[in-house]
């Protein structure tokens, strides 16, 4: 049995380490802030990726120049 069956079952039968049952508000509130968390999280990851499209694009054109010029990589590299 894995690790992680076994903890399942001991939880399941020793009610004391089962966390504390939430009403359905609570959950609902628990899951906002899950949400804006998440919301917060992809955001950032959406900065992340546009800035490093832009660090790309940039690369790709110092590349190009530099092939132009008979310094970029290799042909087939």
């Amino acid at each position: 049995m894995s690790d992680s069956a076994r903890n399942r079952q001991q939880r399941e039968h020793n009610p004391e380490q089962q966390p504390p049952p939430t009403t359905p508000r609570q959950h609902v509130r628990e899951m906002e802030e899950h949400l804006r968390e998440m919301g917060e999280y992809l955001r950032r990851m959406g900065e992340r990726l546009r800035r490093l499209d832009e660090q790309l694009s940039r690369l790709e054109a110092e590349d190009d120049r530099a092939a132009d010029r008979g310094r970029g990589w290799p042909p087939g590299g």
